[in-house]
């Protein structure tokens, strides 16, 4: 039977609670100060995303949450604030950082994952969130998933998109080669699982341009999560043919 291996937020998980976190405490301050909420978000993000790795690269593995709070007063300094500790508080970060653990799922994440299950796919989740932290984004959002299916990168002690990370699930899951797949909104994540031997799939629910002069390309571009679970569908049926 086939395994398929997804990353979760910002794949399965939408980011938008905690825009509307930060727009909720932020947004009248943000507005003066010419910032946009949503985009300071991302920046933010990025910021912990390069953080995040290059720490696990340098032998320094930081919890991607860590990384994520201990950077939001630097973050406000780079978007402009001089004074970040003046502008903001930590009442204001625990707010945010509260709503962090409250995302939910994507609007066809339920359908996707009943697709590949019912065409006997079994799904597996790598991420570099905590455990608990996702293992709450399911529960929220009513979507099924087995504990010992789901795996965060602190288990490991390496960050996304290191080699040894891909070897490791490659390693756990039962199939290989044409019946395992690797699904992701992140087009890095994609093409470091491609480098890990995995039949790769890649929605534009994230990142909506999959930027291929920079990244090569995945095995499938899809738009929507119910549209990649149909071309992961057929992808399999297509490699498998006898």
């Amino acid at each position: 039977m086939p395994d398929i291996v997804f990353d979760i937020v910002g794949t399965c998980i939408s980011y938008e609670k905690v825009i509307d976190a930060i727009t909720l405490r932020l947004g009248d301050r943000f507005k003066e100060s010419g910032i946009d909420p949503r985009l300071f978000f991302f920046f933010w993000l990025a910021g912990c995303e390069r953080d995040y790795s290059y720490l696990s690269q340098c032998k320094h593995y930081q919890k991607f949450g860590d990384i994520f709070k201990y950077t939001f007063y630097r973050s406000l300094f780079f978007a402009g604030v001089k004074e970040p500790r003046t502008y903001a508080n930590d009442d204001d970060l625990e707010f945010i950082y509260g709503e962090w653990f409250k995302l939910e799922g994507r609007p066809e994440l339920k359908e996707m994952f009943k697709r590949l299950r019912d065409y006997g796919f079994t799904i597996w989740c790598l991420t570099d969130a905590s455990h608990d932290r996702v293992a709450g984004y399911f529960k929220r959002s009513g979507v099924d998933m087995p504990d010992e299916n789901l795996i965060s990168c602190d288990s490991i002690g390496v960050g996304k998109p290191e080699a040894k990370v891909y070897e490791f699930i490659a390693n756990k899951i039962p199939s290989s080669g044409n019946d395992a797949f690797f699904a992701a909104s992140h087009m890095w994540d994609s093409i470091a699982a491609k480098q890990g031997g995995f039949i790769t799939a890649w929605s534009s629910v994230h990142e909506k341009e999959p930027c291929p002069e920079v990244f090569g390309s995945p095995d499938i571009i899809a738009t929507g999560l119910v549209d990649m679970a149909d071309k992961i569908i057929a992808k399999h049926k297509e490699l498998n043919a006898a």
